[in-house]
């Protein structure tokens, strides 16, 4: 399994890669809990057109963790693992944490990316409300206690209609909740997300062309919040999805495929 370890650190990213290499590359960063390989169908929509890199996120998957990071950290870190892979500019495809890491990756390191799809994500700071209900649950969740809270954490990353008409899907992500082995890792990089800075008055600087996706149902990262984003940005396109909550790539995979491949096709190298 190919894995850079960072310069400085020594942080192990993990990584997998598909499609063709002389194809553009399109870098897919996950959200928290859920790796890379629960996004499948939406990454095989891809791969025919794409050089598609799957990364680890910090603490997930074979990716190492510190204890103590920041979301401007993480982001350097995958700076060099992008410079590691020698290639031209690379579309960011960002969902919730790996969305904020692309952020900060568009406003730091610009000459690296060429476009930038953002997926259930926010440029700034959770409420205070939310923010003391869910780091009482990112504790149970890292003490072990899944079981515990895996229902209430499956009504936050699905719709209503996917709990009606998808209930095999519901499923099977709540045994791949539960079944996690260890969460220390994810722990700590949820914490980065947790504790991070308010970048909503900067993203005006972002120069890479932007997409915007978000879940008509998503309570953390709303349409709201997707607007903000996508008003700040420079000519950046805004779509809602409707029927679905946080893990709009689960739920609606073919949706976002559609729309990732239209939105590189206009603005990249796509044919």
């Amino acid at each position: 399994m190919p894995v850079v370890h960072v310069v400085g650190n020594g942080t192990a990213l993990h990584y997998q890669e598909s499609g063709a290499p002389d194809n553009p590359t399109i870098v897919f960063a996950h959200p928290l809990i859920w790796s890379g390989d629960s996004f499948g169908e939406l990454l095989t929509g891809l791969t025919d057109k794409f050089h598609v890199v799957t990364v680890d996120i910090h603490g997930h998957g074979l990716s190492g963790y510190r204890e103590a990071m920041t979301l401007e950290e993480m982001t350097e870190d995958f700076y060099h693992l992008l410079q590691s892979l020698h290639v031209p500019k690379v579309s960011w495809f960002g969902y919730s944490i790996g969305g904020m890491i692309g952020m900060r990756l568009a406003l730091a390191h610009p000459d690296i990316l060429d476009s930038l799809v953002l997926v259930a994500t926010t440029a700034g700071p959770d409420p205070s409300t939310i923010k003391a209900a869910t780091f009482h649950l990112w504790k149970m969740f890292r003490d072990g206690h899944r079981k515990d809270i895996v229902d209430s954490a499956m009504k936050f990353f699905f719709a209503d209609r996917t709990y009606r008409e998808r209930p095999e899907l519901v499923a099977k992500c709540r045994g791949e909740f539960v079944g996690i082995k260890d969460a220390h890792g994810m722990f700590a990089a949820a914490l980065a997300a947790f504790n991070r800075l308010d970048i909503g008055s900067k993203i005006g600087g972002i120069k890479a062309s932007t997409l915007v996706i978000a879940a008509r149902e998503d309570p953390a990262a709303t349409p709201a919040l997707a607007d903000f984003i996508a008003a700040q940005i420079p000519n950046a396109r805004l779509e809602i999805i409707e029927g679905a909550s946080h893990l709009v790539g689960i739920e609606k995979p073919l949706e976002i495929t559609t729309l990732v491949r239209e939105f590189l096709g206009a603005s990249s190298r796509i044919n």
